[in-house]
């Protein structure tokens, strides 16, 4: 099949569709979720969306390097990857975290990383949260300042591994990737591809006869 009327650019299109939007929702509100942070309760549901942000960018890395047509040396496909390189990285050690855990040398670092963030009101104070058990010898890091441009490289840090997972930079990334695949997706699909956001609902009911 030519992959101008090949039917799984459609399910790439869907798949990387409600990945964006999904990362959007989350990083959209993720900053001004660590800046409630006081304790766990406000911790556990910024660190959920951290970890679910970096999950969607290993989606969306995966789905875009599966698209019928589009070259592994396409030069945008090629800076995104390597741009977003790092999730790829955050994701594998969560998903082994068993292998991870069971190493005689036990990381220096805590389990679930360290989570830290921009101050809202004083642009050069940044905040750090210990999560987990304060073991002597576990480092923790926090956001990375660029001396250069004299700016903190992300609003949102989360750091593992003797490595940072810088959110704002990472979702640029995204964003920008986002600009080529889907108009590319849908002008290289020749029977034409309809806008999603028609989402109907099916309801059903039991309904039971007394004996």
């Amino acid at each position: 099949m030519h992959s101008s009327n090949d039917i799984r650019k459609v399910k790439c299109l869907e798949a990387l569709y409600f990945s964006y939007e999904l990362l959007g929702y989350n990083f959209d509100s993720l900053h001004e979720m660590c800046l409630q942070i006081k304790g766990s309760e406000e911790l556990i549901p910024a660190l959920s969306k951290c970890w679910f942000f970096i999950d969607l960018v290993h989606r969306i890395r995966e789905v875009s390097q599966v698209v019928p047509g589009l070259s592994k040396k396409n030069k945008e496909l090629k800076q995104f990857l390597h741009a977003t390189n790092i999730a790829e990285e955050y994701r594998h050690y969560i998903q082994h975290l068993r292998k991870e855990l069971g190493k005689k040398e036990i990381n220096n670092f805590p389990v679930w990383g360290t989570l830290s963030w921009v101050d809202k009101e004083d642009e050069m104070l940044s905040h750090l949260i210990v999560i987990g058990t304060q073991i002597k010898g576990t480092n923790y890091s926090g956001c990375v300042f660029d001396k250069k441009n004299m700016k903190w490289v992300s609003r949102v840090c989360l750091s593992a591994n003797g490595s940072s997972f810088n959110f704002d930079p990472i979702y640029d990334a995204c964003s920008e990737f986002h600009k080529f695949i889907m108009p590319w997706i849908h002008e290289s699909y020749e029977p034409g591809i309809n806008k999603i956001g028609s989402y109907p609902i099916i309801s059903s009911k039991i309904e039971i006869e007394s004996s």
